[in-house]
């Protein structure tokens, strides 16, 4: 671009043209370069086919889920929101606190149980054994059903520890078990270990909740 300026300025010098002239000219130049490099950027088109566009390299995928980054990642957010739990006392509370209001808890605890039992039954005996796809199209009721648990056991847990953490520190404690305990539980086990490990954790609590 900077040789084609100076030629077309030295040509205006020997032809005697005008400085404004050759600024119009300039300017002319410099547009048909800035639209015509989205055109010489673009790939070839492929052969046999003028209308499709040529395709856009996808990005580069990221870790998989199994890489040791993503795993120690995830076992630190656990290990953190754990260690917050237990340095407020959440599970002592829960099962010695008068403050805790035992009723809402014991609704939580089997709005739980059903939503465990309704996750083990689709991924277990539909998606496993008869082979079904696990999606909303194909379980449509136990969908509906499974969200309906989880408002009531968010609202019933709630009302359980609210009158002893306040509600906003309830509202961060449950935010921090679902993102920091089984959200990263369930990306880093398989299927057939969140049932058993589910499986075993709520029937040893409910040993010690009596």
């Amino acid at each position: 671009k900077i040789t084609s300026l100076a030629l077309a300025w030295l040509g205006a010098v020997v032809e005697g043209k005008s400085i404004v002239g050759l600024y119009h000219r300039a300017v002319e130049m410099n547009l048909d370069l800035e639209q015509s490099a989205p055109l010489r950027r673009r790939g070839p088109r492929p052969e046999g086919n003028d209308d499709a566009m040529p395709m856009i390299p996808p990005p580069p995928p990221g870790l998989p889920p199994r890489h040791p980054l993503q795993l120690m990642k995830r076992t630190a957010i656990m290990g953190g929101t754990l260690y917050a739990m237990h340095d407020i006392n959440l599970f002592h509370n829960i099962i010695h606190s008068p403050e805790v209001k035992h009723e809402w808890f014991k609704i939580g605890l089997a709005s739980s149980i059903a939503i465990m039992a309704i996750k083990a039954y689709l991924e277990l005996y539909q998606g496993k054994k008869n082979k079904k796809k696990v999606e909303y199209e194909n379980f449509r009721a136990a969908t509906h059903a499974s969200i309906v648990l989880i408002l009531i056991a968010w609202i019933s847990f709630h009302k359980s520890l609210s009158p002893l953490y306040g509600g906003f520190k309830t509202m961060l404690i449950m935010i921090g078990f679902g993102f920091g305990v089984l959200l990263q539980a369930a990306l880093m086990i398989p299927v057939w270990g969140q049932n058993f490990l589910s499986f075993v954790i709520l029937t040893f609590f409910l040993q010690q909740y009596k």
